[in-house]
């Protein structure tokens, strides 16, 4: 009987056909890129919203992607579905040892660990020499490019003490901001002022990462609050927000507030 994932995979490679879809056949490996980029954040929007329904169809979308980059390389002869699953299933079984070999490993924290060692043996084979933070994409955001950075670092044991050092780094990367501003109040060259600045973010990745947090997802939140707050105000305001001064505009933030619900904590159970 065939599987809805490999009837899903044959209606690709009838639209990449001869008689096919105009669009589908034209698309390639770069083509298609923005659009894996955009269907990765809708996908990341739904679990936000905390839409069970909403995250089924997106990560349908996404799967849709891996599909036709799977299926443009295997019209090209490099490799199909059935490559990229064995390819992931191997890698997935090698680095889980504890599951699978027989090693030990009794804590989130010790596979992680783990994980990155052997992540770092495979590569000292294929890029001899290459610094463990050559690893990182490129193209990630930057906050997530950050935060993993950051991490590659400390797996090789470059950390703070403790966190209230990294919180006084954080003061120190603020007055030199302030500093930097001081000096260069009106200078055309914004450079030493966009470093310093990014020694902020930085450190502040770095606060997020010793609380388990990712920075990115964390400012994706703190915007659709951001959002619907202001949504809502406009929604009650009468007259235009720009016609209102500020001592109005903060009381009307206060009452958007108060007028919405608490972010929840998951998924709604029906």
């Amino acid at each position: 009987m065939t599987s809805k994932l490999e009837e899903f995979i044959a209606t690709i490679a009838v639209l990449r056909g001869p008689d096919g879809c105009p669009w589908d056949r034209e698309q390639t490996h770069l083509s298609l890129g923005r659009y894996l980029l955009e269907e990765t954040y809708e996908v990341l929007e739904s679990i936000h919203a905390e839409d069970p329904v909403k995250l089924e169809e997106e990560l349908g979308d996404l799967l849709l992607q891996i599909v036709l980059n799977a299926q443009i390389a295997s019209e090209n002869g490099h490799f199909d579905m059935e490559d990229v699953a064995g390819t992931i299933n191997a890698k997935m079984i090698k680095r889980h040892p504890h599951v699978f070999a027989g090693a030990k490993a009794d804590t989130a924290s010790e596979v992680v660990a783990r994980w990155e060692e052997l992540k770092k043996q495979e590569r000292s084979h294929l890029q001899p020499g290459a610094s463990v933070v050559d690893n990182v994409p490129k193209t990630l955001p930057a906050l997530l490019k950050a935060l993993k950075v950051s991490e590659k670092a400390v797996n090789e044991g470059f950390e703070w003490n403790n966190q209230e050092e990294v919180w006084e780094k954080m003061l120190s990367e603020l007055q030199e901001l302030k500093d930097a501003l001081t000096r260069h109040p009106d200078d055309i060259d914004k450079r030493e002022i966009e470093l310093e600045l990014g020694d902020v973010l930085f450190t502040l990745v770095n606060i997020a990462r010793w609380q388990n947090l990712n920075p990115e997802e964390s400012l994706l939140l703190a915007i659709e609050k951001f959002r619907d707050r202001f949504r809502k105000m406009e929604e009650i305001s009468k007259p235009p927000l720009k016609e209102l001064s500020k001592d109005e505009l903060a009381a009307l933030w206060q009452r958007a507030k108060k007028s919405l619900p608490q972010p929840g904590n998951g998924f709604t159970q029906p």
